[in-house]
């Protein structure tokens, strides 16, 4: 059979010539794929456009919230030409009965052992299910190896490879999605597979795609030591505890890492103790970041703004941090209610989600009531941030302490302030997203995108079909 493998993403949304992460999603799909079968790959984000008068028998789609609405457009359009299609993805496991309005199968979960091949045997055999879940977390120890050469690893001017060593996070915090899709234990891949896929890359940059690379700091020093003689540069991502742990920081530092993004979600005293933050106050936060960047390791520094915590303070006290620590670069982060989590459950139980447009649903786009003020001061504080932060002043008086670490360290600094700085002003948020008058916030995807051929929901709770 002929596979298409395809990662939307809306047209206004594509960066073909911005610096970005590239994604392993598609790449393990086809490396879990039969080599009986052919297989090409489309994201939209890079501006690969879809052919959608191909000779493919099976179109996988992978789709994020914010991406589900595209992607079900493009569902309707093969299945005009009487397509297979199969949904996988974070948003297709959170929300199965929606996606399998669009398509003929979806993929609840991770699709390793063996059950992406299941879904190919089944099609062959004219047997396809709707559903399809493993029973248990795949084990990575047995891992696949992604299709190399599938993955778009030119991002803007620099060539970057991805690299996964764990998944799973154990904190499980009630905004994120992370944990009710690859579970709260954190599972490893073997070290030897991963530092062999990492010296096969001729990338020098590696981007680790881990969501706490440091989770596990037995794990982590063991990795650390055995990249040195690689000679690599890498980012990833991690907590900020690894600030407390000196010979994991160096360690890290060895082997090639040159930034991390940290997630430190809040700086109020309510944020911080409802995160159960190691860390309880803005000094020892910024005490961290100098600890980091004193072991040559720039720290990108990630904010959410809307917390149900927060009050008018928020955004002083965010702003209070990111200048006193001189934090290399800052995420700034819209508070989300993704499907599958506490988050979206408790404010849509209270009627506190404006829209259900999921392609407005990206951290980066106001769509809720904040608990405390309103959506409008959200909208106001979050912009006048990173206004302040990526403004040419702030980047200048954040440049010395993180570009005497070196060279490489210099220029990462000044590319990606300058890289957000232009990407901030074509991106500006304006206007708080809401329905329209008279329209119900009741999450009924047909009102945007009409299936083409058009299912009865059956009446399922989602969270029964979720891998949790």
């Amino acid at each position: 059979m002929k596979i298409l493998l395809v990662a939307p993403c809306p047209p206004r949304e594509q960066r073909p010539k911005s610096m970005d992460i590239p994604q392993l999603t598609l790449s393990l799909i086809a490396g879990m794929t039969p080599e009986e079968h052919e297989v090409e790959i489309c994201e939209e984000v890079y501006g690969d456009v879809i052919n959608f008068e191909g000779d493919y028998d099976v179109i996988g789609i992978s789709i994020m919230t914010q991406t589900c609405l595209r992607g079900y457009e493009i569902a309707n359009e093969f299945k005009k030409r009487n397509k297979i299609v199969v949904f996988g993805g974070i948003h297709a496991t959170c929300r199965p009965h929606e996606a399998l309005l669009y398509g003929d199968a979806v993929v609840i979960g991770e699709a390793e052992g063996g059950l992406w091949e299941r879904v190919l045997t089944d099609i062959k055999r004219n047997k396809l299910r709707e559903f399809y879940k493993l029973d248990a977390l795949p084990d990575l120890q047995n891992q696949t190896k992604p299709r190399k050469e599938l993955i778009r690893c030119h991002s803007g001017k620099f060539a970057i490879a991805p690299i996964e060593t764990t998944r799973g996070c154990p904190y499980n915090c009630d905004f994120c999605t992370v944990s009710r899709f690859f579970g709260t234990k954190q599972r490893h891949k073997k070290i030897h597979d991963i530092i062999e896929e990492a010296e096969s890359c001729p990338q020098k940059y590696l981007f680790f795609l881990d969501d706490n690379i440091t989770g596990d700091k037995k794990f982590a020093k063991e990795l650390f030591r055995e990249l040195i003689p690689l000679k690599k540069t890498w980012v990833g991502q991690a907590s900020i505890n690894l600030s407390n742990d000196a010979e994991t920081m160096r360690l890290a530092k060895k082997s090639g890492c040159g930034a991390l993004l940290v997630g430190f979600e809040s700086m109020t005293e309510g944020g911080l103790n409802h995160y159960r933050k190691s860390l309880k106050t803005i000094d020892e936060n910024v005490a961290a970041v100098k600890r980091l960047r004193d072991n040559g390791i720039l720290t990108m520094a990630s904010l959410i703004f809307g917390l149900d915590s927060d009050d008018e303070a928020t955004f002083k006290y965010g702003h209070e941090f990111l200048t006193r620590s001189k934090a290399a670069f800052f995420q700034s982060c819209v508070a989300t209610p993704y499907p599958g989590t506490p988050v979206f459950d408790k404010l849509l139980s209270e009627g506190r989600i404006l829209t259900d447009d999921w392609s407005k649903f990206d951290t980066t786009k106001v769509n809720i009531q904040p608990l405390n003020f309103s959506p409008e001061r959200l909208l106001e504080g979050c912009n006048d941030i990173q206004d302040s932060i990526y403004s040419n002043s702030s980047i200048m008086k954040r440049a010395l302490p993180n570009m005497k670490i070196g060279f490489n360290a210099s220029l990462l600094y000044l590319t990606l302030n300058k890289g957000y700085q232009t990407r901030l002003k074509a991106k500006k948020m304006f206007g708080v997203n809401r329905n329209e008058e008279g329209v119900p916030v009741d999450f009924d995807t047909t009102k945007y995108v009409m299936p083409y051929k058009k299912r009865v929901a059956k009446p399922v709770i989602e969270k029964e079909l979720m891998c949790v």
